[in-house]
């Protein structure tokens, strides 16, 4: 008997073991399934599903973790992220976080900056590109994707303060407007064949 659990745990922890040593680029494979593909869309309601590369490593580590949580809600997500622990969240963000535009050029002083986006700046950037890890880059992200999301705080889907409260003050109009200003900068683009795509 104590021979037979014995064989068990072994077999156990060296299972354990090995999903604890898979690579960055092994555990991010089943989200290159939908984050890696060019223009594919979230089904319902209908948006492009968000670029990742080149984003900040502790924004996709909070995000992951909301959606493990419950706090951020997308069933798609939270299944992905419900058994994921802190080491392989991080792991993944390392990932899409490593890719970097070879050729970023990004002059913020010239940005002409639009009127609606005064409130965004001291997060993200006047032109959308984060230098706070902690707050993500949206530049370059999909039209769409931002729409959606600055829907999603005023709705009450995604929980954040900061974000819920400026969203609250927005009108569709608003929005739109902000979505695309955004969306036309450069920063995130789409991993594509180990690369930064900066394709939208």
């Amino acid at each position: 008997m104590k021979f037979s659990i014995y064989v068990a745990s072994f077999f156990l922890l060296s299972s354990l073991q090995v999903f604890a040593e898979k690579t960055p680029e092994e555990l991010s494979s089943t989200c290159l399934g939908c984050h890696g593909v060019v223009s594919y869309n979230n089904i319902y309601p209908t948006y492009k599903v968000p670029k990742l590369g080149n984003q900040h490593k502790d924004y996709i580590v909070s995000a992951l973790k909301a959606y493990r949580s419950g706090e951020r809600l997308h069933p798609t997500m939270r299944a992905h992220a419900v058994n994921l622990s802190d080491v392989e969240i991080s792991k993944i963000a390392d990932y899409f976080s490593s890719f970097k535009l070879s050729e970023q050029k990004i002059q913020s002083s010239d940005i002409k900056m639009i009127d609606e986006a005064n409130s965004c700046v001291g997060c993200h950037g006047a032109d959308g590109n984060s230098m706070i890890p902690s707050f993500p880059k949206i530049a370059g992200q999909y039209e769409d994707y931002l729409y959606q999301a600055l829907k999603s705080y005023q709705n009450g889907q995604r929980t954040n303060a900061i974000m819920s409260g400026i969203a609250n003050t927005l009108n569709e109009k608003q929005m739109k407007k902000l979505s695309k200003y955004f969306s036309s900068n450069i920063g995130l683009g789409k991993i594509n064949q180990g690369r930064v795509a900066l394709k939208k």
